[in-house]
């Protein structure tokens, strides 16, 4: 094989992987319905209804409600008894001539385009590395992302064409901040990578910041009822399937203590026992807060060991790393998130390659380890569901939710040690930052 081809491949095999198990989900969907089902639910990705893209018809159908008047923030029978818990910004979409007729092109195109953008993040320079960015491109959690058609793949897309602008020249990079803005007004989660503005020179700080005062000015006075709305029904989940974020580990162990069995899989009747419980709230948030102090003095530790590393980033992999890093860590520290926005970790990973490249043995090793981490968190459903099964196989009914609890103890600890290190590296760009500023 040539230089140029060995190049081709390890820039596009990622992405041809991923079209590769998109077709195949396709042509099970077309031929084999029941097959397509069965094998969602092996991935950990299984399907809530019978059609592809539900997510992305949620949002068209919500946007047709609005357009008749419909409160949408409330349930109705026009959003099937459902709610809409996005930002009242992406409700204009609906002027656009758009409609439920477009749920299934729309949702083939975002996946096209987010295998296609996949090439544009820098090639792999190893097989090690090629193999890794397959395995994270067809994770369960990727497919998930891609099965419904979430809005979370738009916000990706938004990202990495940003990322794009930022490093093209000093004008495109404002362009690049104003779409980063767009993707905020959507989702509210992006405004987060508007501390990349510390990486331009003073002049352009106050450009960027005083342009953020004014539009984050306008978009309230035009949207905070809606926005406030939004908020108030963010939905949460039951801390051992399908969410991560930093108030997991605190509920899910509130959860196993007060339940009346000792289960994962609690129902309505018994979480709501819990719930309900005088103090329990005061519990969760009193250790989610102390968890989140020592995860920041961790972070302000371990930076150090990153500092050379990171200075000598290229400046794409830099920002692609710090990109994937700052959108996990801030949904992570701010709310329960379901597991499909951690494709963003997919940006991470060339630029923690590099770094491990560069690094002596020790800090490689640990860079290593912190890849192998995001793997397996990409895959963490799939895992559990295996350690569920397999228990249903080996132990008697009783003893069953054992293995199963210490898989989802030992998986909040990958958490909350990778995010200990995504906060480390965001530590050494502030620094970074503040010598340069």
């Amino acid at each position: 094989m040539t230089r140029r081809s060995e190049q081709l491949l390890f820039r596009w095999a990622p992405s041809l992987a991923g079209a590769g198990l998109y077709l195949l989900f396709a042509g099970l969907w077309l031929y084999a319905p029941q097959a397509y089902s069965r094998l969602l639910l092996v991935t950990g990705a299984a399907p809530l209804e019978a059609h592809p893209f539900g997510d992305f018809a949620a949002i068209l159908q919500a946007g047709a409600c609005w357009r008749e008047g419909v409160n949408v923030y409330a349930p109705s029978v026009c959003m099937h008894g459902g709610v809409y818990n996005y930002s009242p910004f992406l409700l204009r979409a609906a002027y656009l001539p758009i409609g439920l007729q477009d749920q299934m092109p729309g949702g083939i195109i975002l996946g096209v385009l987010f295998l296609a953008a996949l090439a544009w993040l820098p090639p792999a320079q190893s097989r090690a590395e090629l193999l890794t960015r397959i395995c994270a491109t067809c994770s369960e959690t990727v497919i998930f992302a891609l099965e419904r058609a979430n809005f979370d793949v738009v916000i990706f897309l938004l990202v990495m064409l940003s990322v794009m602008l930022l490093l093209t020249n000093r004008w495109a990079a404002l362009a690049g901040y104003v779409v980063l803005l767009f993707a905020a007004a959507m989702k509210f989660y992006p405004a987060a990578l508007l501390a990349l503005v510390l990486r331009e020179r003073r002049r352009q700080i106050f450009i960027v910041s005083a342009a953020i005062f004014v539009c984050a000015v306008g978009y309230m006075l035009a949207f905070s009822r809606g926005t406030a709305a939004a908020i108030s029904i963010l939905p949460g989940g039951m801390s051992f399937r399908g969410v991560f974020g930093a108030l997991n580990l605190p509920f899910g162990l509130v959860l196993v203590h007060f339940l009346p069995v000792f289960t994962l899989h609690p129902n309505l009747a018994q979480y709501l026992s819990v719930v309900d419980r005088p103090y329990a709230l005061a519990y969760k948030t009193l250790a989610t807060g102390i968890l989140a102090f020592a995860a920041i003095i961790a972070a302000g530790m371990a930076a150090p060991r990153y500092t050379q590393t990171f200075k000598n980033l290229g400046q794409k992999q830099s920002l692609l790393l710090l990109a994937g890093a700052i959108t996990i860590t801030f949904c992570f520290f701010i709310a329960q998130n379901i597991t499909y926005r951690a494709i963003f970790m997919l940006l991470t990973l060339p630029g923690l390659w590099e770094m491990a490249n560069q690094s002596g043995d020790f800090a490689r090793h640990r860079i290593l380890l912190l890849i192998c981490a995001i793997l397996f968190l990409l895959w963490v459903d799939f895992f559990g569901d295996l350690v569920g099964v397999s228990a249903i196989f080996l132990l008697k009914p009783s003893q069953q939710a054992y293995p199963e609890f210490a898989f989802w103890l030992f998986a909040q600890c990958v958490w909350w040690w990778v995010v200990v290190q995504f906060c480390a590296i965001i530590c050494c760009f502030f620094r970074d930052s503040a010598v340069r500023v």
